[in-house]
């Protein structure tokens, strides 16, 4: 890519401990991370949880993340011609 901002979407698992006293009761959710990267900097990082059957509200988080998201990518470019 070449351009100084991108946005990048990566599916992972966040781990949480359940308790501070065993820190063996993990919880695993699974969900998508969006990465507001510039000149390849992890500038922020917005993660959306998914649930085990993702729904409508799901669906709208991860949409206006992104939105928002790309929306950032492309102002700094709009402004700054390459």
């Amino acid at each position: 890519m070449t351009s100084e901002r991108q946005v990048r979407l990566r599916l992972e698992h966040r781990t949480v401990s359940e308790s501070a006293f065993n820190p063996r009761d993990e919880l695993s959710y699974p969900g998508i991370t969006i990465e507001r990267v510039e000149r390849d900097v992890v500038v922020e990082q917005t993660w959306i949880p998914l649930g085990t059957a993702p729904d409508y509200g799901d669906d709208e988080a991860l949409i206006a993340a992104w939105h928002a998201a790309v929306q950032w990518s492309r102002s700094h470019t709009d402004s700054h011609p390459t």
